[in-house]
């Protein structure tokens, strides 16, 4: 009987140690043949198949570190966690911005939820844990040649060596590459990835509108700053577009009280839109003209406001009296909130292919991109995020963002009962049956 029972007891050691040593072999085995996969409709635990494509043709190390106050997010750790998984260059790593403030200082972090993305000496610094964010940036730092950014010159525009050079210098920090473009001698260059005209004092000619055009049918990108002024050629191509532009001056009551001037609104309104999005700095603008989406837009046409004034504001249309100094709302202004900065894009296509896209940003004031304005508040971000969005690159269009469904079990009154009472009651009925036959059976025979 001692025998029997030592036998029992060698038997069920070696049947553990057997156990475990499964285990740890699986567990190697799963550490180095790791495989995850997504049962979810929308496949949110996953990175998109654009995301896979660029992270694999890495050719050196990117670093991700994220600074976090208290303890980082678990949507945070399960998005690097993903590119981590999809290639072997890419870590990532969590940093205390209370804590570590020399490394903060070195970035210049100065926003909890910050992330750089760093290959190299070179960084991108992105304020979310989207995927199209990390993966934008990523492209960026690993393109092979910068996107160029052309200014318009010829027609009074604010330049870049004068009161646009810090404007150049943030841009040149994104990674682009800037230069001036004179269109009645250069044309608009082909490789162009935003053609600027910033505060022009003249209008265009028609030689230049129909350059411009012809940049536009091929997929082109503009960004437009207008101050108050009469543009009848530019006005033109933007009425072709869905944008409608009046000479006219916002005037602020509201603003007067903070910043002492009634001519320089304080912008806070920004209507949804991937440029605004998460956006939510004031923005100080000056002697601003309102710019507006037609009431019907051609249905290949998608226009987004993106900044109007304030309810205390108004469109000005007597630009005379405002320069005498006589600031009084009659029945011929337009009352706030009036729209200031719009967006409009279209597809551009061959048969039925899409081959590109126009995208046309304008906004109703330069000064606020100027050297004296550009680093007050939100101004450069608003610049820079709508340069980043023109500029962006057609893999990262179609990342979205992931939304998690709700998928509800509906079940019928018998499959209800049959859960109900399966865990509940059958189930342990069946464990105390079966251990009260056994422990019988043990006192009968030993």
């Amino acid at each position: 009987m001692v025998e029997k029972k030592f036998f029992y007891r060698i038997n069920a050691v070696l049947m553990v140690l057997i156990f475990l040593g499964i285990l740890v072999f699986v567990n190697l085995i799963s550490n180095k043949y790791y495989r995850r996969i997504d049962l979810t409709k929308n496949k949110i635990h996953s990175i998109s198949p654009q995301t896979k494509k660029i992270i694999k043709n890495l050719n050196q190390p990117v670093e991700i570190i994220a600074f976090y106050r208290e303890k980082p997010s678990e949507k945070a750790k399960d998005i690097f966690e993903q590119y981590k998984l999809n290639s072997k260059l890419i870590n990532y790593r969590f940093v205390d911005l209370d804590r570590d403030i020399m490394l903060a200082k070195q970035y210049g972090i100065t926003s909890y939820d910050t992330v750089i993305i760093k290959i190299g000496e070179n960084y991108e610094k992105i304020y979310s844990f989207e995927e199209k964010d990390i993966t934008s940036a990523i492209l960026k730092l690993t393109q092979k040649e910068k996107k160029k950014i052309c200014f318009s010159i010829g027609h009074g525009e604010k330049t870049l060596e004068g009161e646009l050079n810090l404007l150049k210098q943030y841009i040149e920090e994104e990674n682009y590459e800037v230069r001036e473009t004179l269109i009645l001698r250069d044309g608009i260059p082909e490789d162009c990835g935003v053609f600027v005209i910033c505060g022009p004092k003249i209008d265009i000619q028609e030689k230049e509108f129909e350059e411009i055009k012809n940049f536009l049918n091929k997929g082109g990108k503009i960004l437009l700053f207008l101050e108050p002024g009469n543009y009848i050629n530019i006005a033109k191509l933007l009425d072709s577009y869905g944008v409608k532009i009046e000479n006219d001056i916002i005037v602020d009551l509201a603003s007067r009280r903070f910043l002492g001037d009634a001519l320089s609104p304080l912008i806070m309104d920004y209507p949804y839109h991937d440029i605004t999005k998460d956006f939510n700095l004031a923005c100080v603008f000056s002697t601003v003209r309102s710019v507006k989406l037609k009431d019907e837009l051609p249905y290949e046409i998608k226009g987004t406001i993106l900044a109007k004034t304030s309810s205390a504001s108004w469109a000005e249309k007597d630009i005379k009296e405002v320069e005498r100094g006589n600031v009084k709302f009659d029945e011929n202004d337009e009352r706030g909130p009036v729209s200031i900065a719009v967006i409009v894009e279209k597809d551009v296509k061959e048969g039925e292919e899409k081959i590109g896209s126009v995208k046309i940003a304008v906004f109703g004031d330069s000064d606020f991109i100027s050297n004296k304005f550009i680093n007050l508040s939100g101004n450069k971000d608003f610049a820079l995020n709508t340069i980043n969005y023109l500029c962006e690159e057609d893999v990262l269009v179609s990342i979205r963002s992931k939304k998690e469904e709700n998928q509800p079990l509906i079940l019928s009154q018998k499959s209800g009962k049959f859960l109900f009472f399966m865990p509940v009651v059958i189930i342990p009925v069946l464990i105390i049956i079966t251990g009260g036959y056994i422990t019988i059976k043990r006192k009968i025979f030993y």
